[in-house]
């Protein structure tokens, strides 16, 4: 059924493109709103906040759907807050406003929402979808199939609530530092996969000069801008770095799919 619901899930929200504008967190993060604004010396009660609305919201409207409609409830319950949680935009519609280049109203928010320069070159570009599709698809997949609906909500409030304006910086570290507890296994999977669907050789070179880098067994987002450069030539052009980040985090995408059906082939997942 998982994968059923994340198959699903996937298509409806490429497909139903008016599904963004219900992607709103706000309701949501007013108790964390209100736990920022008294936490005062305690900045870690935030990312505890975050942790509890995720929680509680998911075991309420679990109760809920499943009192009303059994089984049935909680399968439209889960489809419904997996595409809540996916996005907020959608990637396919970002990266073609971004092949399509010039400087329409589309290719000017696509680049300004996945934060890429001006003078950004074509590994860059393909950092950018990497990046996105970690924040849009892979983050979110990876906890709703480990954790089921308080994952999904807890991956995405995490990144959202980094977002709330009047953060201070000790609370957005306490936040980061959760967030980055999150991406460990999303990132480390994503090199699996890039390596399985990419140049081997080129994925665990970036990996080990990432790793001579930085202390400690943690990954985190720059590995996939030495990912994008390692498999990037340096020659081509913008768009053709966007095409090639496209073609990689997809075919990701599908390696992923298919592991998670030979899991329920095998039993191991519902």
């Amino acid at each position: 059924m998982t994968v059923l619901i994340v198959v699903l899930g996937l298509l409806l929200s490429h497909l139903i493109f008016p599904l963004v504008r219900w992607r709103q967190f706000d309701w949501l993060l007013k108790p964390v709103h209100l736990v920022r604004m008294r936490s005062g010396q305690r900045p870690w009660a935030v990312a505890v906040a975050v942790l509890v609305v995720a929680l509680l919201a998911s075991l309420a409207l679990t109760l809920l759907a499943t009192t009303l409609l059994g089984r049935l409830g909680w399968f439209l319950l889960a489809l419904a807050v997996f595409v809540y949680t996916l996005g907020p935009r959608d990637l396919d519609r970002d990266v073609q406003a971004l092949k399509a280049g010039g400087s329409g109203t589309r290719f000017l928010k696509a680049r300004r929402v996945m934060r890429i320069r001006s003078d950004a070159g074509p590994a860059e570009a393909a950092a950018a979808v990497f990046r996105a599709a970690q924040a849009r698809w892979f983050g979110m997949l990876f906890w709703f199939v480990v954790l089921g609906i308080p994952g999904a909500l807890l991956y995405r409030l995490t990144r959202v609530a980094l977002h709330e304006p009047g953060m201070s910086p000790a609370q957005a570290d306490w936040l980061m530092r959760l967030r980055d507890v999150l991406d460990w296994p999303v990132l480390a999977l994503m090199l699996l996969s890039a390596a399985m669907g990419g140049d081997f050789d080129r994925v665990r070179s970036a990996w080990q000069t990432d790793r001579a880098q930085r202390d400690g067994w943690m990954l985190r987002g720059p590995v996939l801008d030495k990912v994008a450069a390692a498999l990037t030539d340096a020659d081509v052009g913008f768009e053709d770095g966007v095409a090639l980040g496209h073609r990689l985090v997809w075919r990701m995408l599908l390696i992923w799919l298919v592991v998670l059906s030979l899991l329920l082939i095998a039993g191991w997942l519902a």
